[in-house]
């Protein structure tokens, strides 16, 4: 297995590599390629081939210097590798059964205003269907609740928790009017049903 010392053109950092392989220069991050050797490409097993890259850093200028001894040359130090690679944060397990109580909890208050609106809306037409004023003052509450309902959840929503999933949507509008529009339409429809069963029993 031959290595070839290769430069790297852009930053001058060294690497040894072996013959015939291209691989990132951890400085830079520029593609740097060994010519092969004689003869073509020499394929070595995986252990060898997974040590067969090895980097020296390239000298960059600090301005730190001592004049008696560098004279007017600066001082060269090694260059800090390339980073390119994200590191995903970690969380424990306790935060993670936290955030997703958090959202949980979330999602009840948005079924409670949803079951609190279809109970009134129900309600709403049951007395109407009796005649009693009540009902279309129920009714008219129950309009104004449903855009209410939109801006709580969307107020109440908790981003905080969503570190291990995404929120199905990212901008808080959005997520109230998907509310409201969830909230008009299962009470609306929902509410009448039961409005009509409440009439059937009792009216």
């Amino acid at each position: 297995m031959a290595f070839v010392t290769i430069t790297c053109p852009q930053c001058g950092g060294q690497a040894q590599i072996e013959a015939g392989r291209s691989v990132m220069c951890p400085y830079c991050g520029k593609e740097i390629s060994a010519p092969p050797a004689d003869g073509g490409f020499a394929y070595a097993p995986l252990e060898a081939q997974q040590n067969a890259v090895q980097f020296a850093p390239p000298p960059v200028q600090t301005g730190m210097q001592d004049p008696s001894v560098f004279g007017d040359q600066p001082v060269m130090s090694p260059a800090q590798p390339y980073q390119q690679q994200y590191v995903m944060p970690q969380y424990t397990q306790e935060q993670l059964l936290a955030a997703r109580q958090k959202r949980t909890n979330w999602y009840y208050t948005n079924a409670a205003m949803i079951g609190g609106q279809t109970l009134l809306f129900a309600f709403g037409v049951f007395f109407a269907i009796l005649g009693s004023s009540i009902g279309m003052a129920m009714i008219l509450t129950w309009v104004l609740t449903i855009p209410g309902c939109g801006i709580l959840s969307a107020l109440l929503r908790p981003d905080d928790a969503y570190i291990d999933k995404k929120p199905m949507f990212k901008s808080k509008i959005v997520q109230g009017f998907a509310q409201l529009i969830l909230g008009a339409a299962t009470s609306s429809a929902v509410g009448a049903i039961v409005g009509a069963i409440l009439n059937a029993l009792f009216g």
